[in-house]
This record gives structure tokens, C-alpha cells and sequence, in this order.
């Protein structure tokens, strides 16, 4: 790591784990982390696979789209991220895949559906996005962590890089078992019972930071 900024390593970090969970092998899946006190973060290369980031491959991007600290090409959506970013003073990181599981939700253009205790982080949580216009993203978030863009793929938010990533990963699992249960007509969890799951597998059980840790620990079990 040397010197680099503890912002840059952890875009680094978040990389590397959503490559390990099998959501970095295409390219255009970006992740950003914002840079307290200046109109800037930062984003990984455009021509990487989050599989593939390295240190190399982070740089530093102003609201404007200006790469601060290098030529390299960042993805053309970088504009949703200082809007999210403009509009959520309490949100650090945001994650954008094409993985297969989100990526097939978002071709059904609609919420996930709560299905499974997990999906309850996603209950009166998600937004979706008119299209995949840039501005749109960003205006279309609201007060939600988690952005379904039809016909395109997801995003997540979160105080930290860890939660944005780690809910990242629930989402495209939970989008696999929507997906596959769609036929089936499967019923989702009741209303009335939702918030006290979420408080239970959120604020208890601390879900998202012990599946942080969790990505990680596979990302060392990879390099061991």
C-alpha cells in the first residue's frame, strides 16, 4: 500500500472483494470513495475489471470529471457519483456492478421483492431509476441506499465502503433468489414483520459489517 491515501486503498479493497464474490469480471462496474472536506473521490479505471484493479489503477476525480492524478480513462457514468455525493452528505462510497443477479432484477424493471430475511434490508429502501441518464441516477436516489437502473444494473450507498459493498453483495443475492422464484409467484414476507427484521439483522446482528469481513478474509484466503 505505501503512502497511498486510506480512501484509496479502501476503493482498492472493495475491488478486490466484489471481484472475489464474482461481480468484477466485465468492464464498467465502478466503485468510489468520497474524499472528506474537497469536492472529489476516488474512482477506479475504466478499462479494469474490478477483478483486475490494482493500486495503479485508483485515481483521484474532482466533481467535474478532472483525473487529478493521472490520464486514465474513468467511466463516462462518474457524473452520478458527486451527485449522490452533492445530495447525501452522510455517504462516503458508492458501488455500480453489472453483476448477473442484479443485472437480471434490473431487466425485470422493478423493486426487489421481499422474499428471504435478508431482502429486508431493501424494504422501503430501493429506488428506481427513470432510466440510465446520468442525472437521473443521482436525482432519482432520494433517501434510499440502493438504486435498481432498469435494463442496466444496480447501485449501493453507504456510510462506509464496507456497508456499500457488503449490501452490494445481499442485493445480488437476493436478486438471484427473486429471479428465480418469479415464476413461481412465491409470496414475499409480510409487511408488518419487516422493520423488526431489519433491526434484527441490521442494528443486532450487525450483518453488513460481519459480511465485510467476511469478503476480505476470502480476498486473503485467494492471495494464501
Amino acid at each position: 500500500m505505501g503512502k497511498s491515501p486510506i480512501e484509496k486503498h479502501e476503493v482498492l479493497i472493495a475491488c478486490q472483494a466484489l471481484g472475489a464474490a464474482g461481480l468484477g469480471d466485465g468492464i464498467g462496474g465502478h466503485v468510489s470513495r468520497r474524499v472528506a472536506g474537497q469536492e472529489a473521490f476516488w474512482i477506479n479505471a475504466f478499462d479494469r475489471t474490478l477483478r483486475e484493479v490494482t493500486d495503479s489503477d485508483i485515481f483521484l476525480v474532482d466533481y467535474d470529471g478532472n483525473v487529478l492524478n493521472g490520464k486514465r480513462e474513468i467511466s463516462k457514468g462518474f457524473e452520478f457519483h458527486p451527485a449522490i455525493y452533492q445530495r447525501r452528505e452522510e455517504i462516503n462510497a458508492i458501488v455500480h456492478t453489472h453483476g448477473f443477479w442484479g443485472t437480471a432484477l434490473a431487466g425485470l424493471s422493478r423493486p426487489l421483492r421481499i422474499r428471504h430475511n435478508l431482502a429486508c434490508f431493501f424494504h422501503e429502501d430501493q429506488a428506481i431509476s427513470p432510466d440510465d441518464s446520468f442525472a437521473s441516477i443521482g436525482e432519482a436516489i432520494g433517501a434510499a441506499n440502493t438504486i435498481i437502473i432498469p435494463w442496466h444494473g444496480c447501485i449501493t450507498v453507504g456510510t462506509t465502503i464496507g456497508r456499500a459493498t457488503a449490501l452490494h453483495q445481499t442485493l445480488e443475492e437476493m436478486a438471484k433468489l427473486d429471479v428465480i422464484l418469479e415464476p413461481s409467484n412465491a409470496p414475499e414476507i409480510p409487511k408488518e414483520w419487516r422493520d423488526k427484521i431489519k433491526n434484527l439483522i441490521d442494528a443486532e446482528a450487525h450483518y453488513l459489517e460481519q459480511t465485510w469481513d467476511l469478503m476480505q478474509r476470502k480476498i486473503n484466503a485467494k492471495e494464501n
